[in-house]
Protein backbone atom coordinates (compact mmCIF):
# COMPACT_ATOMS: atom_id res chain seq x y z
CA UNK A 1 0.00 0.00 0.00
CA UNK A 2 1.72 3.18 -0.80
CA UNK A 3 1.85 6.06 1.57
CA UNK A 4 0.02 9.20 1.33
CA UNK A 5 -0.01 12.90 3.31
CA UNK A 6 -2.91 14.32 5.25
CA UNK A 7 -3.72 17.29 6.77
CA UNK A 8 -5.22 16.39 10.18
CA UNK A 9 -7.53 19.07 12.28
CA UNK A 10 -9.32 17.93 15.67
CA UNK A 11 -8.94 19.17 19.13
CA UNK A 12 -5.78 18.68 21.73
CA UNK A 13 -6.96 17.28 24.70
CA UNK A 14 -5.53 19.59 27.20
CA UNK A 15 -5.72 23.04 25.31
CA UNK A 16 -9.31 22.13 24.00
CA UNK A 17 -7.81 24.27 20.80
CA UNK A 18 -7.95 23.03 17.45
CA UNK A 19 -4.21 21.77 15.95
CA UNK A 20 -3.72 20.80 12.56
CA UNK A 21 -0.82 18.39 12.11
CA UNK A 22 0.72 16.73 8.45
CA UNK A 23 0.64 13.65 8.83
CA UNK A 24 2.30 10.73 6.34
CA UNK A 25 0.77 7.13 6.47
CA UNK A 26 -0.86 4.79 4.35
CA UNK A 27 -4.70 5.54 5.19
CA UNK A 28 -6.92 7.92 6.92
CA UNK A 29 -7.91 5.70 9.26
CA UNK A 30 -3.81 5.43 9.90
CA UNK A 31 -3.55 8.92 9.84
CA UNK A 32 -6.31 9.54 12.71
CA UNK A 33 -4.12 7.22 14.65
CA UNK A 34 -1.26 8.60 14.60
CA UNK A 35 -2.90 11.82 15.60
CA UNK A 36 -3.96 10.37 18.48
CA UNK A 37 -1.04 9.72 19.48
CA UNK A 38 -0.32 13.24 19.11
CA UNK A 39 -2.97 13.88 21.68
CA UNK A 40 -5.59 14.95 19.21
CA UNK A 41 -9.28 13.86 19.64
CA UNK A 42 -11.90 12.83 17.29
CA UNK A 43 -13.90 13.95 15.43
CA UNK A 44 -11.29 14.59 12.70
CA UNK A 45 -10.90 16.94 9.73
CA UNK A 46 -8.67 14.87 7.59
CA UNK A 47 -8.07 15.77 4.30
CA UNK A 48 -5.13 14.38 1.85
CA UNK A 49 -2.29 16.64 0.40
CA UNK A 50 0.71 16.24 -2.04
CA UNK A 51 3.93 15.03 -1.15
CA UNK A 52 6.87 18.19 -0.75
CA UNK A 53 8.36 18.70 -4.13
CA UNK A 54 12.03 18.42 -4.56
CA UNK A 55 13.49 21.86 -4.24
CA UNK A 56 15.67 23.13 -7.34
CA UNK A 57 18.91 22.49 -5.67
CA UNK A 58 17.86 19.25 -5.00
CA UNK A 59 17.08 18.72 -8.85
CA UNK A 60 20.56 20.23 -9.63
CA UNK A 61 22.20 17.24 -7.50
CA UNK A 62 20.63 14.64 -9.17
CA UNK A 63 21.25 16.12 -12.57
CA UNK A 64 24.73 16.49 -11.67
CA UNK A 65 24.94 12.75 -10.17
CA UNK A 66 23.53 11.63 -13.45
CA UNK A 67 20.26 9.84 -11.59
CA UNK A 68 16.83 10.05 -13.59
CA UNK A 69 14.11 11.50 -11.23
CA UNK A 70 10.84 9.62 -11.81
CA UNK A 71 7.27 11.08 -12.61
CA UNK A 72 5.83 12.74 -9.50
CA UNK A 73 9.06 12.19 -7.29
CA UNK A 74 8.86 13.87 -4.13
CA UNK A 75 11.40 15.56 -2.31
CA UNK A 76 12.06 12.24 0.25
CA UNK A 77 11.99 10.26 -3.10
CA UNK A 78 15.12 12.78 -4.78
CA UNK A 79 16.93 12.30 -1.56
CA UNK A 80 16.94 8.61 -1.51
CA UNK A 81 18.07 8.66 -4.79
CA UNK A 82 20.62 10.53 -4.30
CA UNK A 83 21.82 8.55 -0.86
CA UNK A 84 21.44 4.90 -2.62
CA UNK A 85 23.92 6.11 -5.52
CA UNK A 86 26.36 4.42 -3.94
CA UNK A 87 24.70 1.70 -1.61
CA UNK A 88 23.06 -1.37 -1.85
CA UNK A 89 19.23 -2.12 -1.93
CA UNK A 90 17.61 -3.17 1.44
CA UNK A 91 16.50 -6.58 1.65
CA UNK A 92 13.12 -7.34 1.65
CA UNK A 93 12.93 -8.59 5.35
CA UNK A 94 13.60 -4.58 6.71
CA UNK A 95 11.69 -3.40 4.19
CA UNK A 96 8.38 -5.64 5.45
CA UNK A 97 9.59 -5.33 9.42
CA UNK A 98 9.53 -1.29 8.63
CA UNK A 99 6.33 -1.24 7.13
CA UNK A 100 4.71 -3.38 9.62
CA UNK A 101 5.95 -0.84 12.03
CA UNK A 102 4.55 1.55 10.12
CA UNK A 103 7.82 3.51 9.51
CA UNK A 104 7.60 5.72 6.43
CA UNK A 105 10.30 5.71 3.73
CA UNK A 106 10.86 6.28 0.20
CA UNK A 107 10.62 3.47 -2.52
CA UNK A 108 13.81 4.42 -3.33
CA UNK A 109 15.70 4.24 -0.18
CA UNK A 110 19.02 2.50 -0.06
CA UNK A 111 20.19 -0.03 2.74
CA UNK A 112 21.85 1.97 5.13
CA UNK A 113 19.38 4.99 5.26
CA UNK A 114 16.31 2.46 5.96
CA UNK A 115 18.41 0.72 8.99
CA UNK A 116 18.85 4.16 10.30
CA UNK A 117 15.25 5.12 10.39
CA UNK A 118 13.87 1.78 11.27
CA UNK A 119 16.13 1.49 14.02
CA UNK A 120 15.71 5.45 15.09
CA UNK A 121 11.72 4.90 15.02
CA UNK A 122 11.00 1.53 16.56
CA UNK A 123 9.77 1.82 20.71
CA UNK A 124 12.11 1.27 22.76
CA UNK A 125 11.02 -2.48 23.67
CA UNK A 126 11.69 -3.77 19.86
CA UNK A 127 14.98 -1.39 19.76
CA UNK A 128 16.69 -3.06 22.24
CA UNK A 129 14.83 -6.91 20.96
CA UNK A 130 15.99 -5.37 17.26
CA UNK A 131 19.70 -4.50 18.60
CA UNK A 132 20.20 -8.41 20.20
CA UNK A 133 18.93 -9.80 17.10
CA UNK A 134 21.54 -7.44 15.07
CA UNK A 135 24.51 -8.95 17.22
CA UNK A 136 22.76 -12.63 16.82
CA UNK A 137 23.16 -12.04 12.83
CA UNK A 138 26.34 -10.86 12.69
CA UNK A 139 27.34 -13.60 15.29
CA UNK A 140 25.90 -16.36 13.56
CA UNK A 141 25.71 -15.31 10.03
CA UNK A 142 21.65 -15.81 9.70
CA UNK A 143 20.81 -13.54 6.61
CA UNK A 144 16.93 -13.06 7.81
CA UNK A 145 16.14 -9.36 8.37
CA UNK A 146 12.70 -9.55 9.48
CA UNK A 147 12.62 -9.59 13.85
CA UNK A 148 9.08 -9.73 13.23
CA UNK A 149 9.14 -13.53 12.08
CA UNK A 150 12.44 -14.36 12.80
CA UNK A 151 11.66 -18.21 14.85
CA UNK A 152 13.42 -16.96 17.71
CA UNK A 153 11.96 -13.94 18.12
CA UNK A 154 10.69 -14.83 21.84
CA UNK A 155 14.20 -15.49 22.84
CA UNK A 156 15.25 -12.27 21.49
CA UNK A 157 12.32 -9.94 23.59
CA UNK A 158 13.84 -11.34 26.71
CA UNK A 159 17.09 -9.39 26.17
CA UNK A 160 14.64 -6.71 25.38
CA UNK A 161 13.13 -7.49 29.23
CA UNK A 162 16.07 -7.26 30.73
CA UNK A 163 17.24 -3.89 28.70
CA UNK A 164 14.00 -2.22 29.83
CA UNK A 165 14.91 -2.67 33.77
CA UNK A 166 18.31 -1.53 33.21
CA UNK A 167 19.06 2.51 32.39
CA UNK A 168 22.93 1.90 31.64
CA UNK A 169 22.19 -0.91 29.31
CA UNK A 170 19.22 0.61 27.55
CA UNK A 171 21.78 3.97 26.98
CA UNK A 172 24.22 2.49 25.31
CA UNK A 173 22.03 0.41 23.28
CA UNK A 174 20.19 3.98 22.03
CA UNK A 175 24.10 5.29 21.37
CA UNK A 176 24.06 3.13 18.30
CA UNK A 177 22.39 4.16 14.87
CA UNK A 178 20.94 1.57 12.63
CA UNK A 179 24.13 1.67 10.32
CA UNK A 180 25.82 0.23 13.21
CA UNK A 181 23.58 -3.08 13.39
CA UNK A 182 24.70 -4.22 9.47
CA UNK A 183 27.67 -5.32 11.27
CA UNK A 184 30.18 -5.04 14.00
CA UNK A 185 33.57 -4.39 14.46
CA UNK A 186 34.92 -3.84 10.96
CA UNK A 187 33.04 -3.06 7.76
CA UNK A 188 34.51 -5.27 5.56
CA UNK A 189 31.83 -6.05 2.79
CA UNK A 190 30.26 -3.74 3.32
CA UNK A 191 29.87 -0.24 0.80
CA UNK A 192 31.91 3.11 1.45
CA UNK A 193 30.47 5.65 4.29
CA UNK A 194 29.26 2.62 6.29
CA UNK A 195 30.33 2.67 9.67
CA UNK A 196 30.49 -0.51 12.06
CA UNK A 197 28.68 -0.95 15.39
CA UNK A 198 31.45 -0.81 18.36
CA UNK A 199 32.32 -4.51 20.28
CA UNK A 200 33.25 -2.80 23.30
CA UNK A 201 30.02 -1.19 24.93
CA UNK A 202 28.03 -2.28 27.68
CA UNK A 203 25.18 -3.05 24.69
CA UNK A 204 27.79 -5.10 22.64
CA UNK A 205 29.08 -7.13 25.58
CA UNK A 206 25.62 -7.95 26.98
CA UNK A 207 24.16 -8.70 23.93
CA UNK A 208 26.85 -11.07 23.28
CA UNK A 209 26.49 -12.61 26.63
CA UNK A 210 23.42 -13.22 26.42
CA UNK A 211 23.84 -15.06 23.15
CA UNK A 212 25.93 -17.37 24.74
CA UNK A 213 24.07 -18.16 27.59
CA UNK A 214 20.82 -18.98 25.63
CA UNK A 215 22.09 -20.54 22.37
CA UNK A 216 24.67 -23.04 21.71
CA UNK A 217 28.39 -22.94 19.54
CA UNK A 218 25.61 -23.40 16.54
CA UNK A 219 23.74 -20.83 17.41
CA UNK A 220 20.62 -23.02 17.99
CA UNK A 221 18.73 -22.47 21.14
CA UNK A 222 19.13 -24.04 24.57
CA UNK A 223 16.53 -25.48 26.64
CA UNK A 224 14.33 -21.60 27.29
CA UNK A 225 15.09 -20.98 31.17
CA UNK A 226 11.77 -20.32 33.28
CA UNK A 227 13.51 -16.77 34.19
CA UNK A 228 9.89 -15.03 34.58
CA UNK A 229 10.45 -12.89 31.65
CA UNK A 230 8.56 -13.37 28.35
CA UNK A 231 8.11 -11.59 25.00
CA UNK A 232 5.22 -9.48 24.21
CA UNK A 233 1.66 -11.41 23.67
CA UNK A 234 0.71 -12.43 20.08
CA UNK A 235 -0.57 -9.61 18.46
CA UNK A 236 -4.40 -9.81 17.14
CA UNK A 237 -5.04 -10.37 13.72
CA UNK A 238 -5.97 -7.41 11.70
CA UNK A 239 -9.26 -6.60 9.84
CA UNK A 240 -8.27 -4.75 6.14
CA UNK A 241 -9.92 -1.76 4.99
CA UNK A 242 -12.15 -1.02 8.05
CA UNK A 243 -12.70 2.75 8.91
CA UNK A 244 -11.93 2.95 12.35
CA UNK A 245 -9.99 1.35 15.17
CA UNK A 246 -11.63 -0.43 18.14
CA UNK A 247 -10.05 -0.34 22.06
CA UNK A 248 -7.46 -2.63 22.32
CA UNK A 249 -8.89 -4.52 25.32
CA UNK A 250 -11.98 -5.23 26.63
CA UNK A 251 -13.78 -5.22 29.78
CA UNK A 252 -14.63 -8.91 30.09
CA UNK A 253 -10.74 -9.74 28.98
CA UNK A 254 -9.98 -7.46 31.71
CA UNK A 255 -11.95 -9.29 34.14
CA UNK A 256 -10.86 -12.95 33.43
CA UNK A 257 -7.45 -12.11 33.85
CA UNK A 258 -7.79 -10.22 36.99
CA UNK A 259 -10.69 -11.18 39.79
CA UNK A 260 -10.75 -7.52 41.68
CA UNK A 261 -11.08 -5.56 37.91
CA UNK A 262 -14.71 -5.49 38.84
CA UNK A 263 -13.86 -3.02 41.63
CA UNK A 264 -11.95 -0.91 39.64
CA UNK A 265 -13.03 1.63 37.18
CA UNK A 266 -12.04 0.83 33.63
CA UNK A 267 -10.32 2.65 31.14
CA UNK A 268 -12.42 5.21 28.64
CA UNK A 269 -12.61 2.61 25.44
CA UNK A 270 -10.97 4.72 22.15
CA UNK A 271 -12.27 4.85 18.69
CA UNK A 272 -11.09 6.32 15.75
CA UNK A 273 -14.27 7.42 13.98
CA UNK A 274 -14.16 7.87 10.38
CA UNK A 275 -16.06 10.54 8.20
CA UNK A 276 -17.86 7.22 6.85
CA UNK A 277 -19.12 5.65 10.07
CA UNK A 278 -23.08 5.55 10.07
CA UNK A 279 -23.06 4.93 13.47
CA UNK A 280 -21.27 6.27 16.55
CA UNK A 281 -19.88 3.78 19.08
CA UNK A 282 -21.96 4.44 21.90
CA UNK A 283 -18.30 4.38 24.17
CA UNK A 284 -17.07 6.92 21.70
CA UNK A 285 -18.73 10.22 23.37
CA UNK A 286 -16.14 9.31 26.12
CA UNK A 287 -13.59 10.96 24.43
CA UNK A 288 -15.46 14.31 24.83
CA UNK A 289 -14.57 14.51 28.90
CA UNK A 290 -12.09 12.26 29.53
CA UNK A 291 -7.74 12.82 29.24
CA UNK A 292 -7.48 9.55 27.27
CA UNK A 293 -3.62 8.27 27.73
CA UNK A 294 -3.17 5.29 24.74
CA UNK A 295 0.19 3.60 25.20
CA UNK A 296 -1.51 0.67 23.11
CA UNK A 297 -1.49 2.57 19.74
CA UNK A 298 2.49 3.90 20.46
CA UNK A 299 4.08 0.50 21.46
CA UNK A 300 2.06 -1.62 18.93
CA UNK A 301 2.62 -2.08 15.57
CA UNK A 302 0.44 -0.32 13.72
CA UNK A 303 -0.62 -3.64 11.59
CA UNK A 304 -1.34 -5.18 14.95
CA UNK A 305 -4.00 -3.22 15.90
CA UNK A 306 -7.46 -4.03 16.28
CA UNK A 307 -9.66 -2.63 13.72
CA UNK A 308 -13.18 -1.77 14.69
CA UNK A 309 -15.58 -2.33 11.95
CA UNK A 310 -19.48 -0.98 12.08
CA UNK A 311 -20.77 -4.34 11.36
CA UNK A 312 -19.81 -5.22 14.84
CA UNK A 313 -22.06 -2.83 16.53
CA UNK A 314 -25.85 -3.09 15.94
CA UNK A 315 -27.81 -0.59 13.87
CA UNK A 316 -29.93 0.67 17.03
CA UNK A 317 -26.94 1.72 18.82
CA UNK A 318 -26.80 5.56 19.03
CA UNK A 319 -25.29 8.27 21.23
CA UNK A 320 -26.47 8.50 24.58
CA UNK A 321 -27.53 11.81 24.50
CA UNK A 322 -29.46 11.14 21.31
CA UNK A 323 -31.54 7.88 23.25
CA UNK A 324 -32.38 10.44 25.60
CA UNK A 325 -34.44 12.40 23.25
CA UNK A 326 -35.66 9.72 21.83
CA UNK A 327 -37.44 9.23 25.21
CA UNK A 328 -38.44 12.07 25.89
CA UNK A 329 -40.34 12.28 22.56
CA UNK A 330 -41.72 8.55 22.80
CA UNK A 331 -42.76 9.91 26.29
CA UNK A 332 -44.61 13.13 24.92
CA UNK A 333 -46.53 11.01 21.93
CA UNK A 334 -47.97 8.66 24.45
CA UNK A 335 -49.74 11.27 26.76
CA UNK A 336 -51.44 12.89 23.73
CA UNK A 337 -52.33 9.34 22.55
CA UNK A 338 -54.21 9.06 25.74
CA UNK A 339 -55.63 12.64 25.58
CA UNK A 340 -57.04 11.64 22.39
CA UNK A 341 -58.51 8.78 23.48
CA UNK A 342 -60.43 10.55 26.56
CA UNK A 343 -61.43 13.35 24.49
CA UNK A 344 -63.25 10.49 22.17
CA UNK A 345 -64.76 8.73 24.95
CA UNK A 346 -66.56 11.94 26.67
CA UNK A 347 -67.75 13.03 22.68
CA UNK A 348 -68.98 9.37 22.79
CA UNK A 349 -70.65 9.85 25.75
CA UNK A 350 -72.45 13.78 24.66
CA UNK A 351 -73.70 12.46 21.47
Amino acid sequence: MAWHRFKVKGKHYMTKRMRTLDIIARSDVAAKQKAITQKLLPPFICEEIDFKPPSKKLLEQAASAGITIPVKASSDDVISLLERKDDIAPPAGLIAFAERWDIYFSQYIGNKALFNITFKNLPPESKSAFFVFSVYRFLSGDKKTNLDTHPYKDIFYKFAAIAANDARLFRSINNYKGEHLCTFGSTEGLPAGYKAGGTRTIAYKAATAFIEDYFDANYQPRALKDDGLSAPAKPAPVQAAAPAAAPVATAKNKDAANPTAKNTKPAPAVFIISKNDRFVPSKAIELKNKIVKIPDLENKATADLPIYSPKNELPNIIVEHDRKKLADKSGCLGIFAVLILLILIMMSLLF
